[in-house]
């Protein structure tokens, strides 16, 4: 059984990790380097918070790293994000949450001489009749000017956009599981769902202790965006002092709010154990 519970954060509170950093950087931070052509894009993100009718505007920088200048074009993408943590690219508008016809780029199109960079102004207003939040991708097509017909790089920035305060989130625990992949290791994977209206990103930690609660191991799990309405899972997995008897594995998340969020659920190692690598062979 899986309990899930608040906590005051107290002196273990842990600080959000940084958008960019926490969820995205990883996938989108990207540089291209095809065809000659080597440029990249910053920020990576945009976390956009409105106000009313009054639009918001940011800028993205386009620096070209390579010998050879390039013309970049820039277009807007609806993008999709898994339960574990895949973005998908979709068409624009395909969203029920798309940011199509709310945001507009400036220019569309430019040059870029080598080792210099250019700009872009990133305007954003929601409609006060639409869904709260909403997201896209910024892509930016960059071809050589020597060679426009080979393989473009496509730096990209996501754009998050939301009326709804940053400190109004909701996070609910839904699921925590406790597995062994080893004779001294386990995996424990939590499922978070969003229920507010606003994205969050969520960093945790998981643990396992035996009935006296002495840590048997555990370690932090990698943080991760939640999207309005969205499940993600979170999994820690590693190598553990191996208990004598029923065990417990928690975790503990922090998405913002004034509380953690805490959950809990019994483990007991298996009688014999068949590792994957093993499993035609028979149990040992």
């Amino acid at each position: 059984m899986t309990h899930a519970h608040r906590s005051s954060p107290a002196a273990t509170r842990r600080l959000v990790a940084p958008l960019a950093a926490a969820c995205l950087g990883a996938l989108l931070a990207v540089t291209a380097a095809r065809a000659q052509v080597l440029a990249m894009v910053n920020p990576t993100q945009a976390s956009i918070t409105v106000i009313g009718d009054e639009p918001a505007v940011r800028e993205l920088v386009v620096s070209n790293l390579g010998a050879a200048p390039v013309r970049v074009r820039v277009r807007l993408s609806d993008w999709s994000l898994s339960e574990r943590g895949e973005i998908g690219l979709e068409p624009l508008g395909s969203n029920q949450r798309s940011l199509k016809g709310a945001l507009s780029v400036t220019p569309v199109e430019q040059t870029i001489a080598a080792g210099a960079s250019g700009r872009i102004e990133v305007r954003v207003a929601l409609d006060s009749k639409g869904p709260p939040t909403r997201w896209g991708i910024v892509l930016s097509e960059v071809r050589s000017l020597f060679a426009p017909a080979g393989v473009p790089g496509s730096p990209a920035a996501t754009v998050l956009v939301s009326r709804v305060p940053a400190d109004q989130v909701h996070a609910e625990l839904v699921g925590l599981t406790a597995r062994a992949l080893g004779r001294d290791s386990i995996a424990i994977t939590a499922r978070v769902h969003n229920t507010g209206l606003r994205y969050f990103v969520m960093t945790g930690s998981a643990a396992l202790t035996d009935s006296a609660g002495a840590r048997l191991g555990g370690g932090p799990m990698e943080p991760g965006l939640v999207l309005p309405g969205a499940v993600r899972s979170f999994e820690w997995s590693g190598h553990v002092a191996r208990g004598h008897d029923a065990c417990i594995a928690s975790a503990t998340f922090d998405s913002g709010e004034p509380e953690l969020l805490m959950g809990e659920t019994r483990f007991r190692w298996p009688a014999r154990f068949t590792p994957v690598a093993d499993a035609g062979r028979g149990p040992r």
